[in-house]
This record gives C-alpha cells, structure tokens and sequence, in this order.
C-alpha cells in the first residue's frame, strides 16, 4: 500500500506550546526574545499575523520530545481558504533544536536533505492539489495530506530533487500517469508557490 504524507505530519499543538504562547490565558508559556544556555532550543511561532522565531527552555516541552533533535518541516496549519490558488502556506525548514506552536503542524526528518526535499514536494502543485481535493476550509489538519503519497526523499528517490520545482512537477506527472487534461487542470488552478 502506498504510504502517504499524513502518515508523517503531526497533529494539532504538536510540542504543547499554544499558538499565542506569550499570552495564552489558559497555557502560558514561556518565551525569550534572546537565547541563552538555558533557553536555547528554537520557538517557530506567528504573533499577531507575523511569523517569528524566539526562544524556549528545551526543559519545559512536555509533547513530542523525542523530535526536538530531528530536522523539521513547519506547516501552517490554517491557510488561505477552501479555494486558494496556492492552497497552503510556505512551509519553513527547521533545523534540530527547533519546536513550533499550535499554528504549526510539522514533518521530522533524519537529514537536513530530507527535510530540505520534503518542502520542494509540498512546493509541487501535485502535492497541493491532492491537499486541496480534501481542505475545504482554512483550516488544515493532519488529514487533509491522505491523498498526497509520501515520496523517498532522499537520493535513492525516484525523482531528481535537485531539480526545479516545475521539473519536479513534471516528474510526478509522469510517475502517476497523469493525462493531459489533468496536467492542465492542475497547472491552471494551483499557483507557484515561491
């Protein structure tokens, strides 16, 4: 059977840490604007509509510890609306020591090259139509990746990930028989992602 993406992502307030972690009335958690021995391991999180990076004590995660050393791929989890030409938000790689709030879903990776390549996967359209053939909404959970079959994502893969995105596009089209027709559907209703 072939293995899918949502297999791989993980789910809603993946390390404990809620989406507004500095003024969570409920779960408040402690961030710092500047690292240090303690408060090292780095927080991805977006305040007020901006994306930021700060800093958390790695003592304080109680969720998911096992993948704070692993390499990550951060997913917004809410973009756009049902029907947004990009589908989904721009994804951010993470390197190890990293966690993210509840506004993000995330991927953890062996190497930096897997990670790496996973987001010029999420890039492709082929990976956002099959997002978008079940997110409906804004909201984007662990299950709207079911569709999306997990590639290998490192250089024993089928498909060359060095090279562009559109070339990578290419590749899935051919590996999953896609006709011309659907190559034009999804060529005209998913945007690049940059």
């Amino acid at each position: 059977k072939l293995k899918t993406v949502d297999t791989i992502i993980s789910s809603d307030t993946p390390f404990g840490i809620p989406s507004n972690p500095k003024s969570s009335k409920k779960t408040p958690f402690n961030v710092y604007s500047i690292p240090s021995k303690d408060q090292d391991t780095l927080l991805y999180h977006i305040e007020k509509g901006v994306r930021k990076i700060e800093y958390v004590k790695s003592s304080e995660i109680s969720k998911n510890k096992q993948d704070v050393d692993m390499y990550k791929v951060f997913i917004t989890g809410a973009a756009g609306s049902g029907d947004d030409p990009k589908v989904m938000g721009n994804p951010e790689y993470g390197p190890k020591n990293s966690v993210c709030s509840q506004s993000y879903l995330y991927a953890p990776f062996d190497t930096e090259i897997e990670a790496k390549n996973f987001i010029k996967h999420i890039k492709t359209k082929f990976f956002r139509v099959l997002v978008s053939a079940i997110k409906i909404t804004q909201s984007a959970p662990k299950r709207v990746y079911k569709f999306v079959p997990l590639e290998t994502l490192n250089n024993t893969s089928d498909i060359d990930w060095s090279k562009t995105i559109s070339e990578i596009d290419q590749q899935l089209y051919k590996k999953y028989e896609l006709s011309e027709d659907e190559i034009a559907f999804i060529e005209e209703k998913v945007q690049p992602m940059d």
